[in-house]
């Protein structure tokens, strides 16, 4: 019997369907042998390459197609999408534009072109494409679940209103779920984003990014459980596939080396926390017996990026790479210690860690709990964030710093510390600069119980998420909700760093959140000379300011319980002269503590450094 065309491309194209994808491209190459300008196989062929991620050759086939058949919008669609994966968004702009110029309302191309202008942060262009396509295909999930995206910032409440209209069309698709998680974090609403976020993950079960801000979002609930949040972390783990050993370098690193290769993993090197944190300690690191090298997961740059480069020896850029191009890197760098600074914060790279790119793997600064991933071998802590009792809290064995786990660069602008506000305004300011996540309805409770106690006292937040009108009602809803005029709550929204500091000027105690502590926060208001009241918690996330409190010989400002954090607030705004020395003091006594001592920090994380390895090279 002989096999005509149509019957191969018939067959071709049901595999395709079914997703046997290796049999539909032998069959679709089969028509092209006997027929080369067969144009469904030449477009359908370059697609198949594109799902298989062969975006090469689908780049040729697609360009052949739209060249065969100038007319066809899906080709010229399609092209642009394989374009934009080869990072080419110039090219991949001029093909959805002819696309939608062949056939004008073609939905699929005016998303795409809002995805492109979404990546050059051209939001109000990206939106109004977005919004041209749903009004051309009502029902289009994907343009619906961009809008909800782009909007979550500036119109939280018309977001919600296109997550929830998308998962009404098709409660089957994680991403929307995934996104409206996303959306519900930053408005404080923790277990609904967390049952968002765990509905994507059912949809799809290899869904890290889902995994990663679930894992997040537990830190911040008041209903935080330890081995709740460890069962996670071990689902995270098993849904992660490692790259085959038979593709990666083996290792290359030198057993007894003079200078100890130590890797950094990050997506935050630059105006971030972590950058901040880095600069000063890598500073004074980079002249000891260690060689230090920066894996970047992130093409985002700045001044503070140009300056943390000058700091290794060797800098990669490893955002447009695998993971097996990424290990591969690492192992032919020779790293003995590979730290991960990012945990499950955005832009990390926990999938490279499952393969061992280095003999020893560290966690460390950018998020403050356990990874989950047992191939990491320690978490930085200190014996107040992770007192070895503690350790059952964490997959990664303890390795702890003598004073603090972390230390922090001074700014390198002067910011003036002016009188305590209280003497000016005859009456006390709480602050909390915090992200609005950490600011659940149980913080807000007891902060009411302060305000409400102590009269004509307010309550001042600041932080980027109170640019938005409708997240300000919700805030100011909940204080009201506890019987706090609004006029005691004073909300400001995002600044430059220098004003965020400067505004510390016009707190007198800063109210520390529960169960996720401050970090960074607490380290900046103690620069300001504006101290933090904190309460003890039970894990890492929790002990944070404890810590810092601890180091600056403050741990009369650690309250023991709930019921403390409330009598402490009372009794240190009643003592206006003792806030007013601390306002002139703190900053001098902070800066002759560990939490600014760059030189003692880089020694004590050298010496630690070399005791992992020592210890490593002794067992093996």
């Amino acid at each position: 019997m002989v096999t005509t065309i149509k019957d191969t491309f018939a067959s071709a194209y049901e595999n395709h369907q079914k997703n046997k994808l290796k049999i539909a491209k032998g069959l679709y190459e089969e028509v092209l042998k006997i027929d080369p300008n067969h144009f469904e196989s030449i477009f359908l062929l370059g697609t198949l390459c594109a799902q298989s991620k062969s975006f090469e050759e689908a780049r040729q086939l697609l360009y052949k197609a739209t060249q065969i058949n100038p007319n066809f919008a899906d080709a010229h669609n399609n092209l642009g999408n394989v374009l934009k994966e080869l990072q080419d968004n110039e090219k991949a702009m001029i093909s959805y534009k002819k696309s939608i110029e062949v056939q004008p309302n073609f939905a699929p191309a005016h998303n795409n072109i809002g995805t492109l202008f979404l990546e050059m942060n051209e939001r109000q262009k990206a939106i109004s494409f977005f919004q041209k396509a749903v009004e051309l295909q009502p029902n289009f999930i994907e343009a619906l679940n961009n809008l909800g995206s782009v909007l979550e910032q500036s119109h939280p409440e018309k977001a919600i209103k296109y997550y929830e209209q998308a998962i009404q069309i098709n409660p089957n698709y994680a991403e929307t779920h995934y996104n409206f998680g996303n959306m519900l974090r930053e408005i404080g609403e923790h277990q609904k984003a967390i049952n968002s976020y765990e509905k994507a993950i059912s949809l799809k079960s290899d869904h890290a990014k889902a995994y990663n801000n679930l894992l997040f979002t537990m830190l911040h609930s008041e209903k935080y459980n330890t081995n709740l949040y460890l069962s996670k972390t071990k689902n995270f783990r098993s849904s992660l596939q490692p790259v085959n050993d038979n593709l990666l370098l083996k290792y290359q690193f030198i057993n007894k080396p003079q200078k100890l290769k130590i890797g950094f993993v990050s997506g935050d090197f630059r105006q971030h926390p972590v950058g901040y944190f880095l600069f000063d300690m890598l500073k004074h690191l980079k002249n000891k017996n260690l060689e230090l090298i920066a894996y970047s997961n992130s093409s985002e740059k700045d001044d503070l990026s140009t300056k943390l480069k000058s700091c290794f020896a060797n800098w990669y850029e490893i955002s447009n790479q695998g993971d097996k191009e990424a290990i591969n890197q690492i192992r032919k760098d020779g790293i003995h210690i590979l730290i991960d600074l990012s945990g499950h914060s955005a832009k990390n790279r926990l999938p490279i860690f499952i393969n061992k790119p280095a003999p020893i793997q560290v966690t460390w600064m950018g998020y403050l709990a356990s990874t989950g991933v047992p191939e990491i071998d320690y978490i930085i802590g200190d014996p107040y964030v992770t007192p070895m009792e503690n350790k059952n809290y964490y997959t990664e064995k303890i390795l702890s710093m003598p004073n603090i786990w972390n230390c922090f660069s001074v700014p390198e602008f002067e910011v003036k510390i002016n009188e305590l506000p209280a003497i000016k305004n005859q009456y006390i300011t709480f602050g909390c600069f915090n992200n609005l996540r950490k600011i659940n309805d149980k913080v807000i409770i007891l902060w009411s119980q302060i305000l409400g106690k102590i009269p004509k006292s307010k309550i001042f937040l600041k932080n980027k998420s109170l640019d938005s009108e409708f997240i300000k009602k919700l805030i100011i809803d909940k204080f009201k909700k506890n019987k706090i005029n609004p006029d005691s709550v004073i909300l400001e929204g995002g600044s430059s760093r220098r004003k965020l500091l400067d505004t510390y000027n016009k707190v007198d105690i800063v109210l520390d959140p529960f169960p996720y502590s401050g970090g960074t926060t607490s380290f900046e208001s103690t620069w300001m000379s504006t101290p933090t009241l904190t309460k003890k918690g039970l894990q890492f996330i929790s002990k944070s300011t404890e810590s810092i409190n601890h180091n600056l010989g403050m741990s009369d400002w650690i309250a023991n319980d709930e019921n403390d954090y409330v009598l402490k607030a009372i009794k240190f705004s009643e003592n206006i002269k003792q806030l007013s020395e601390i306002k002139k003091s703190l900053r001098n006594k902070a800066l002759k503590s560990s939490l600014f001592d760059a030189t003692l920090f880089a020694e004590q994380f050298k010496d630690a450094m070399w005791k992992i390895w020592n210890n490593f090279h002794e067992k093996n």
